[in-house]
């Protein structure tokens, strides 16, 4: 068996390709050893990954007991926060394979590593998405734990009001109030306590001039849009990425058979 090589894998990014416009191929030196990301997918992605599939090749020498520990927190906050069109499928898969010619590599390395390869090609499949214009970056915090703040999170990333008014750059902070107003069993969010954010222009609670509106316009415009929502009711935070809804997407599936 040969170390691995990053020439090996551009073949066979492109050979999982289906409605993907471009390969998604990410690497990464961890010491001695290579670590190498592949994955395929660019709509029917929701709630965790849906027709994604994800395949990671080392060379490390990692133990089988620990290679799941740290394999599985990193899909979940990468991959498992992604969401296309809030539509799924039943072909996900995510998958590491360690050969161990390399020898052993230090574990928060290689974790560093993991995570961020991981997160360059969920981005990747975010930019790729069908009709995709703009990526949207959703983060939120101060919630009472992990599972809340993904799922308020989700919620405004997936919404169709906010996803075209992202495409249209339209700075309209009322939609995210409404998005987050749809998680009606999370009893604790008060709407007088939140924050909301566009780039690093606070939204609401907040009084907008003619200045801020044309700044605002501009961070909407941008290739990829965050937005930051404290929900100021505890300390955890998650972050999730998706992506606008465009007249190319409906052009696009309204065509598509399969």
């Amino acid at each position: 068996m040969k170390k691995l090589t990053t020439a090996d894998f551009n073949r066979v990014a492109r050979g999982i390709m289906t409605t993907d416009t471009v390969p998604k191929l990410a690497a990464r030196q961890v010491g001695n050893a290579k670590l190498v990301g592949i994955a395929k997918g660019v709509g029917m992605i929701e709630p965790n990954m849906a027709t994604l599939l994800a395949f990671f090749f080392t060379d490390a020498s990692i133990p089988k007991d620990v290679l799941p520990s740290i394999f599985r927190p990193t899909i979940d906050k990468t991959f498992n926060c992604l969401s296309i069109d809030t539509d799924t499928s039943t072909s996900d898969s995510a998958i590491i394979l360690a050969n161990g010619l390399a020898g052993e590599v230090e574990k928060q390395e290689f974790t560093s590593a993991l995570q961020e390869i991981a997160h360059e090609l969920v981005l990747a499949i975010a930019r790729d998405g069908e009709g995709v214009t703009k990526v949207i970056e959703v983060t939120v915090d101060s919630a009472i734990n992990y599972a809340q703040a993904k799922r308020v999170a989700k919620t405004i990333v997936n919404s169709p009001l906010v996803k075209t008014a992202v495409h249209g750059a339209d700075p309209n902070w009322g939609r995210v109030v409404m998005a987050i107003g749809k998680c009606e069993n999370d009893r604790e969010i008060n709407p007088e306590n939140a924050i909301i954010k566009f780039g690093d222009i606070q939204v609401y609670p907040s009084s907008s001039n003619d200045e801020n509106l044309e700044y605002l316009r501009q961070i909407m415009s941008k290739e990829k849009v965050n937005i930051d929502v404290s929900l100021n009711i505890g300390e955890a935070s998650a972050t999730v990425w998706g992506c606008d809804l465009s007249r190319g997407y409906v052009d696009f599936n309204s065509k598509y058979s399969t």
